[in-house]
């Protein structure tokens, strides 16, 4: 090939180059604006697909959190259905209030009550009073908050409430006298210390508006103190810790010249007698010459 033909080939080549990459880049331009554009949607699309996500886990987490409420719920309803609850405050004015599938009676000593058909949602710190079955005329709510594992109810805040197992729903009026007699007792030893021993052991209670102190010293000279924040009900004396989980349980019976207090815990039973002793100190002293034991220094 002559040189003058070579250079005319390759000028043609190149011009067929610098067109085919003019029209590679005009091309490149489109597919890169397709593909822009393209992007544009794809992203508009996926964050589309991204807020439904979240509204759809949005709507599984309230369903959820719905569904366990209503459960919860539920556990509540079944709980107390059938029951009978009662306590007293520390002016010792007595409550009852019992349950049944749809109605309830809250019964207190001063002569107010309230009845018709109730409701509790879980998280809602209170219980409504309904005069219909659909719950749609509301008539009264107590405030309250409620302890299925423990098995404790406590209304106003300061009222604890303990199940009476040997009532029923429709025994209130019958059990709220029975609680008038345990605030007379819970009255009568306020303030005061009760001292009993049994073959191993020597104890003081005393109670007081809002707590029950216990005292125990055993014989080989340790020293228990304790106090518990308390229930009485019919025929059982209650303690519990600060945060109303159940402790122990005590039958409790006074004789009728109320001279002799008898608690009776897991089938064992001592009988108290008041003491003199108007503090602690003195009582814990008391103990000591009680179980012929020299007291701890320390």
């Amino acid at each position: 090939m002559k040189l003058k033909k070579m250079l005319a080939w390759l000028t043609a080549m190149a011009m067929i180059g610098t067109a085919a990459l003019a029209t590679a880049c005009g091309s490149e331009d489109d597919a890169s604006s397709s593909k822009t554009e393209s992007s544009a949607a794809e992203s508009k699309d996926a964050a589309a697909d991204d807020a439904e996500a979240e509204d759809l886990a949005a709507d599984d987490a309230d369903a959820e959190e719905s569904g366990s409420t209503d459960d919860e719920t539920a556990a509540y309803a079944e709980a107390l259905a059938g029951t009978l609850w009662l306590g007293m405050d520390a002016e010792y004015n007595c409550y009852a209030m019992g349950f049944n599938d749809e109605e309830i009676v809250f019964e207190a000593d001063d002569g107010s009550s309230a009845s018709g058909y109730w409701g509790v949602t879980a998280g809602d710190p209170t219980i409504y009073i309904f005069e219909d079955a659909e719950l749609t005329n509301q008539i009264a709510s107590i405030p309250w908050s409620y302890d299925m594992e423990n098995g404790v109810m406590i209304l106003n805040d300061n009222v604890i409430m303990a199940q009476a197992d040997s009532y029923s729903f429709s025994d209130a009026a019958t059990a709220m006298q029975q609680m008038a007699t345990a605030a007379k007792v819970q009255e009568y030893l306020q303030g005061t210390y009760w001292v009993g021993t049994d073959d191993t052991s020597a104890s003081a209670i005393s109670m007081s508006s809002d707590t029950l102190e216990i005292i125990e010293l055993s014989q080989d000279g340790t020293l228990d103190q304790g106090s518990f924040l308390w229930s009485m009900d019919y025929d059982t004396l209650n303690a519990y810790d600060e945060n109303y989980n159940l402790l122990a349980s005590f039958g409790w019976d006074i004789s009728e010249d109320g001279s002799e207090l008898q608690l009776t815990n897991d089938g064992e039973s001592v009988v108290y007698t008041q003491v003199s002793e108007e503090d602690a100190n003195a009582v814990v002293a008391y103990l000591y010459s009680v179980m012929g034991l020299e007291e701890s220094a320390g």
